[in-house]
């Protein structure tokens, strides 16, 4: 894993997976897989572009239970995943608040996948939300691209 990148509008981390690109792309976008790695569950049974996702939270901690949208805004097989969502588990009304953009892109490796996930858009949150939410997300980005490796690995 490569180490973390950051700036006060972005996160990017990039990793190496050993297994084909197919592999990857199935397990960040079949909902089933992706809810498995990701410590989620939800009652919709297929990510589209376009469409507004529920998911619930089912990590251990206190976002237990805790319920979030995602907006899926691309999906080119097997190259690129991105969603929109309001990061950092709030509990308070961010509505008017610009939602930050997660963004898989999957390349061919020697032997596998590289992987990088950005999320970018911090610099529009809500102030008072900023800096937390952006450290949040940095520790969890770090243990989302630790979970995927590892469950692409024992699926291969």
């Amino acid at each position: 894993m490569s180490p973390l990148s950051q700036s006060s509008n972005q996160i990017e981390r990039s990793t190496f997976i050993r297994a084909p690109r197919s592999r990857v792309w199935r397990a960040i976008t079949n909902i089933s897989e992706f809810c498995r790695w990701f410590s989620t569950e939800t009652e919709e049974p297929a990510f589209r572009q376009g469409a507004d996702i529920k998911l619930r939270t089912i990590y251990p901690g206190p976002y237990y239970g805790k319920e979030f949208f995602v907006h899926i805004e691309e999906m080119v097989p097997e190259q690129t995943f991105s969603w929109r969502w309001h990061p950092g588990a709030p509990d308070e009304d961010v509505s008017a608040e610009p939602m930050t953009l997660v963004t898989f892109t999957l390349e061919d490796a020697e032997g596998g996948t590289r992987v990088t996930v950005t999320e970018t858009g911090f610099d529009q949150l809500f102030a008072h939300r900023r800096e937390r939410v952006l450290g949040q997300n940095e520790g969890g980005w770090k243990i989302q691209v630790a979970s995927l490796e590892r469950y692409c690995s024992e699926a291969a």
